[in-house]
């Protein structure tokens, strides 16, 4: 049964919180920046929803289509997904320790276990670094939060894995930065909307890969 008082002085409770307190100052940033520039404030909203449903390959691309700078490109981005992996992964805790059923989350939870079935040779071989690995090797589009909640499947502490997550993440995110920024600038020789080109690339992908796995389950 969900105690909430238990789970506010657990570890995974705090780390929630951390996560929603900083899912506030987001949106609190978001509003200052309106007052700002409307413009900026709807493109970062957008390149935040880029980010979390297609990956953040396809949310640093929507970030250069409107001329953000490499710097805020990445830390909105790291943002984004250190938001998502603090709040999402709490919930997991709970959901894997029978505490709370989340039913939205399920088919995701599940997706994740089968993940940790098919690298089990793979982190029970390297642990602690075959999750940095995971996280980081940026064509691998496993994202963080899938990998935190491997971190947990595989027996790492939570402080560990969000410390190994958060490492793996920026360095993924700095790296898909400067590399597409290069890639754009290449394809600029070509046409003059090699952002939005390099976007919709991105754009296709992801839906691709989502309609390969309902098909294939």
């Amino acid at each position: 049964m969900f105690n909430t008082k238990d789970f506010i002085s657990s570890q995974e409770g705090k780390i929630f919180l951390a996560g929603i307190t900083l899912f506030f100052t987001y949106l609190i940033s978001i509003a200052v920046l309106y007052l700002l520039s409307v413009e900026d404030a709807k493109n970062l909203l957008v390149m935040s929803v880029t980010n979390l449903f297609f990956g953040r390959a396809a949310g640093i691309s929507y970030g250069f289509t409107v001329a953000f700078s490499d710097t805020f490109i990445i830390i909105m981005n790291i943002a984004i997904e250190l938001i998502t992996v603090m709040i999402i992964y709490p919930l997991f805790v709970l959901s894997w320790n029978k505490s709370l059923k989340i039913d939205f989350l399920r088919g995701f939870f599940i997706n994740v276990k089968k993940q940790r079935i098919k690298y089990k040779s793979f982190f029970d071989k390297y642990g602690k670094y075959g999750l940095f690995i995971f996280v980081w090797f940026p064509f691998w589009m496993t994202g963080p939060v899938v990998g935190a909640i491997v971190g947990f499947l595989i027996g790492i502490k939570h402080y560990y894995t969000m410390a190994i997550v958060l490492f793996g993440t920026s360095l993924a995110i700095v790296i898909w930065t400067y590399f597409l920024k290069e890639v754009i600038v290449l394809l600029n020789q070509l046409s003059a909307h090699s952002a939005y080109i390099v976007l919709g690339l991105f754009l296709l992908i992801a839906v691709a890969l989502k309609v390969f796995k309902r098909k294939n389950k």
